[in-house]
């Protein structure tokens, strides 16, 4: 696909997301916050219903408190007076007060005095339910800790639900002791809600909790609502929000249920702002879609276009001499005279570096051979110091001695080994030394079978290196397990002298098709730098782990796990960067060539560390290596 219809796919998906996501931000988050807003109103509904409901009571409880802390009532509830009743307790007493009932009540709970009334026609109400719950022990109408209490809430009665207020009788001077309570109410009917929603300007419906008639959606949200400080709220349809709330009674029972009922005029105005939104993000995004079209082909679009072709063609035909020649000074202009620039110095610089690479790649191979010799040399140095070590400390001066007393008694052999003790302590000494001469010869051997592995793989190094030049991977069957155990003779010395812990485990496997030189080189490399990097800990932390597991593609991974010194990432990133070494005295050229030589072989090494001090892994993945008739076996 050209540049221009990309550019143009690019914008017209771009103008597209716009307008997409400008809809949907507000279909998601514009209207539900305008939903939002409307749920809040209700929830504000509703208080300022419930808010009403309190001010009715605080009323009532303040004409409760008028009547109940006055002298002539604290002398009435003491003597039962006609005097008090005939002067306060008329008519007038319930109509005035916008009261249906009044009640005095002595301290043992009898009923001195008590009346309920209609407000409009005065008529005497029939409640005995009502002054029964009043006289009831649990009753908390009656139960005033101190002259200062109040009661105020909902009482449920057979006639209807009540707004009641309780005070304790007491003196005008507001002294005690409490002589008894003075219940004042009103009935909340239809009149008195009507009354409430009036008020507070909302649609409001209240029922009993165990009324009949109460509509099954309304009953199903008092069954749901958990406490009365909870407002629920229930989408009727696109034009009605409501909001229910439960209403205790004086015991801490739910009493009563409200239900206000909003029009949802506010998200039908987001609805409109919504639409009203998106439509003009298309047109915006459509205008900005041709400004942008325009501006981009004129000045991006075909100068990209006339580089392009002029790179084809200098490309295909070698011409180094053609130049752009573009006379602008923006970032376009300054991509034309450098590239024009950098056409001039390629001719220039071309043999230069094909020389450059050529002694390069020189003396990378020879610095991996020297490196790879000098691993090798090491490890025979480290034989060659041992066979003189035991040289040095050999039994051959003790049989010297032994051999010069055998002479001298050659002429008296009877006698020597019949009558002088030394001649059994000589016999002794020279079985005893046999066994030690016959014991060194056999470490003596063994150190010079290693020297010859050595010097094999000195001269497997060289024929490998010398392998580069212009030939395939070579590959031979190759067992695991024993080129793991040949790479640990090679390190065996300083395994030994370091007391390091060595751990191998390897699955069962067939024989491998492998570059054994060059793995055997590679794992010489990581063995050797593990043992490096645990030199400074402790004797007994020191632990060598080499693993393998098989992987996809008929492929093994190995892993050689040390504890070590440990690496942070920024070493990590440089591992294996020519040159590059953490070691006072390395030259930064081994774990090079194990990634040169892995990646040689089709493959891939790693290495991790958990940070410094806390060991490392190196993880060498070949694949191809595994038989194909029986690597399904392993997988």
């Amino acid at each position: 696909m050209s540049l221009r219809s990309q550019i143009a796919s690019l914008l017209v998906a771009l103008s597209i997301g716009l307008v997409v996501t400008m809809y949907v931000v507000q279909v998601l988050v514009v209207m539900p916050t305008f939903v939002d807003l409307e749920r809040i109103v209700a929830v504000r509904n509703v208080d300022r219903c419930l808010d009403a409901l309190t001010r009715d009571l605080q009323s009532i409880s303040n004409s409760t408190n008028d009547w109940a802390s006055w002298d002539d009532t604290y002398q009435y509830i003491q003597d039962h007076n006609v005097k008090y009743e005939v002067a306060n307790l008329v008519d007038e007493s319930f109509s005035n007060a916008h009261l249906n009932l009044i009640c005095f009540v002595d301290l043992k709970r009898h009923i001195v005095w008590g009346e309920a009334r209609d407000i409009e026609n005065l008529a005497k109400i029939d409640v005995p339910d009502l002054f029964a719950a009043v006289q009831q022990v649990s009753s908390p109408l009656t139960r005033h800790a101190s002259v200062d209490d109040a009661v105020t809430g909902i009482l449920m009665t057979s006639q209807g639900p009540m707004l009641v207020a309780s005070r304790p009788i007491i003196t005008t001077k507001r002294k005690g002791p409490i002589q008894g309570s003075l219940i004042m109410g009103r009935f909340l009917n239809q009149g008195e809600i009507k009354n409430l929603a009036d008020r507070t300007h909302v649609r409001l419906d209240v029922w009993t909790i165990d009324q009949a008639d109460m509509p099954a959606e309304a009953r199903r949200i008092a069954a749901n609502i958990s406490t009365s400080h909870e407002t629920q709220i229930e989408t009727v349809d696109a034009e009605t929000l409501r909001a229910y709330r439960v209403m205790d009674d004086v015991y801490g029972k739910p009493a009563l249920l409200l239900r206000v009922s909003v029009p949802r005029e506010v998200t039908a105005q987001g609805r409109v702002s919504t639409r009203v939104a998106a439509g003009f993000s298309l047109a915006g995004g459509g205008l900005t879609l041709a400004v942008m079209w325009i501006v981009l082909q004129r000045r991006i679009i075909d100068p990209l276009h006339h580089m392009a072709a002029h790179a084809v063609q200098v490309g295909q035909s070698g011409d180094l001499s053609v130049r752009l020649n573009v006379a602008r000074t923006d970032e376009i202009g300054t991509l034309a005279n450098e590239f024009d620039r950098m056409v001039g110095n390629l001719a220039e610089s071309r043999k230069k570096v094909l020389d450059s690479a050529h002694r390069s790649g020189m003396e990378e191979v020879a610095s991996e051979v020297l490196h790879n010799v000098g691993n090798a040399v090491n490890s025979a140095s480290c034989s060659v110091e041992l066979l003189r070590e035991r040289l040095d400390g050999s039994k051959v001066a003790g049989f010297n001695r032994a051999a010069a007393l055998l002479r001298e008694q050659v002429p008296r052999a009877a006698e020597f080994f019949g009558a002088d003790p030394r001649g059994p302590k000589l016999l002794n000494y020279l079985v005893g030394l046999n066994e030690v001469l016959q014991q060194e010869h056999h470490d003596h051997q063994s150190d010079v079978a290693r020297l010859d592995e050595t010097i094999c793989h000195i001269r497997d190094v060289i024929a490998a290196q010398q392998t580069y030049r212009g030939q395939s991977e070579f590959r031979q069957e190759v067992d695991l397990s024993a080129l793991v155990d040949e790479v640990l003779m090679l390190n065996r010395e300083q395994l030994v002298a370091y007391q390091i812990d060595v751990a191998v485990n390897l699955p069962p496997l067939p024989e491998l098709q492998l570059n054994k030189s060059k793995v055997t080189q590679v794992l010489v490399n990581l063995v050797r730098n593990a043992i490096q990097a645990m030199h400074n800990q402790a004797s007994g932390v020191r632990r060598l782990t080499i693993s393998a597991r098989t992987v996809d593609e008929n492929g093994i991974e190995i892993e050689v796990r040390d504890t070590g010194c440990g690496f942070d990432d920024e070493v990590r990133e440089k591992l294996f960067t020519h040159g590059f070494t953490t070691k006072s005295e390395g030259n930064g050229f081994g774990l090079h060539y194990c990634a040169n030589a892995i990646q040689g072989a089709g493959g891939q090494i790693t290495a991790e560390s958990p940070g410094r001090g806390q060991g490392s892994t190196f993880r060498i993945r070949l694949v191809q290596v595994l038989p194909t008739t029986v690597a399904t076996m392993y997988h």
